[in-house]
Order: structure tokens, then C-alpha cells, then sequence
């Protein structure tokens, strides 16, 4: 697991920024600029994206070289992390092989709004609820500290409970894909609309349509998987 777990927690706008760096990076091969970080997020001032990038160095998720127009180096891509394919499904395995389920999202025809890795995440059964099935489930990175109040933080691999939105329980930890990546939310349902309650309230609750296309709930989140130190 990354470092990045022992790092200080990001406020919804950083983490706006921070994940943009690493999708652009991906795209691109290369950093942004400052001027095109701006024109992306809507950050009208130069200074305001230069303040943004201080913090993210002084909380250790990026490096700047200075006077280098495309000076910006993200840590966790330096180390490796998860840098090919973010966001995305880990297959879930037990000791004597892989799983029903894990064998299926390999398959290029699997229906699910997320790219499949085809490296195993090894599961010990003891740590999910007696009832549920492994075939079940699937393994994702958490993509914000949304949820930093109730210990599962970004970057955290979390055991997901495959699940339609209908079948979540009110009150429970749902896994749900945000526009390019996942996040865990407190999940309600309240007056025919998803509420997505952060317990970290420098993000915003979100409430949406259940059609809305910008958001797809992926099931129940189970196990916080973490290196610590």
C-alpha cells in the first residue's frame, strides 16, 4: 500500500486538483501547466492555482521544480501507484484460485462502468460479514478522504459487496463511482433521490436522481484494507 495513507487528508478542492494532475498525466505522458490547470477547473487566477499547488507539496503528494512550466511530479506516480489503471476493479481470490466473479471481470464484455485489472487481491473471508459471497465482490481505490471522518481514507482499498442502489441499506457505506472515480459515502434514500453524505465536511453531501448518469453506485462497502505506518 502507499505511503499516502500516512498523509494529511485533502479538501474536496484539492483533491479536485490532485486527481486531475493524475488523469492528465495519464492522458498525456507529461504535467499540466498552470495556466491549463486553471482553464480546467474553473480557477480564474494564476495565484490561486499556485497557492493549490503549495499545498499539495507541502502535504507530500506532489514535487515542483521551480521556473519549470510543466515542473509538477506527482509522488505516488514516482512510486508506482496504481499509476497504469486508476480507477478501476481488482479481482478477488482465495487461496485455491480465483473466484466466479473475478474470472467474469476479466472478461471484456463484463458489464460495469470500471476498467478491469487483471491482478488478484487476495481476501481472507474472516474479514467480510458472514453472509456475504465472495464471487460477489470486488476490490477499488478510494479516490477521495470523503470519508477521512470514519477511517477510510484516499488511496485505501476497500472490499466492495456488489449491489443495486435499490438493495443498499439506508445508513450503510456505499461504494460509488463520482465521474471519473470512486469514493465511499454515507447512502440514503430519501424522497426518491440518492443521498451521499461525506463525514469529512470540507466536501459536500450530494444528492442526485437515481438515473442521474454522472454517478453509479457499485454496492456495499465491507473492508478498509491499509499498510500501516
Amino acid at each position: 500500500m502507499p505511503a499516502s495513507s500516512a498523509r494529511p487528508a485533502l479538501t474536496e478542492r484539492q483533491n479536485q486538483v490532485y486527481e486531475f494532475l493524475r488523469t492528465y498525466v495519464r492522458r498525456n505522458g507529461k504535467p499540466p501547466t498552470i495556466k491549463e490547470i486553471g482553464q480546467s477547473l474553473g480557477i480564474k487566477s494564476t495565484n490561486g492555482v499556485y497557492k493549490m499547488l503549495v499545498v499539495l507539496e507541502e502535504k507530500g503528494y506532489i514535487t515542483r521544480t521551480k521556473h519549470e512550466a510543466r515542473g509538477i511530479e506527482l509522488v505516488d506516480e514516482e512510486r508506482g501507484y496504481d499509476a497504469d489503471e486508476p480507477p478501476g476493479v481488482l479481482m478477488l481470490k482465495l487461496k485455491e484460485g480465483v473466484g466466479r466473479r473475478a474470472r467474469m471481470m476479466t472478461s471484456e464484455t463484463a458489464d460495469h462502468p470500471l476498467p478491469r485489472s487483471r491482478r488478484p487481491l487476495l481476501v481472507d473471508p474472516a474479514l467480510l460479514p458472514d453472509d456475504v459471497d465472495l464471487d460477489d465482490c470486488l476490490g477499488v481505490r478510494v479516490g477521495d478522504d470523503g470519508m477521512n471522518g470514519a477511517g477510510v481514507r484516499k488511496g485505501d482499498l476497500v472490499v466492495v459487496e456488489e449491489r443495486d442502489w435499490r438493495d443498499v441499506p439506508n445508513g450503510a457505506m456505499a461504494a460509488v463511482l463520482f465521474y471519473d472515480h470512486v469514493v465511499v459515502r454515507q447512502f440514503e434514500v430519501v424522497n426518491d433521490r440518492l443521498h451521499f453524505r461525506a463525514a469529512d465536511r470540507t466536501y459536500a453531501d450530494e444528492t442526485v436522481r437515481p438515473d442521474d448518469p454522472e454517478y453509479f453506485v457499485l454496492g456495499r462497502a465491507l473492508a478498509v484494507m491499509r499498510a500501516l505506518g
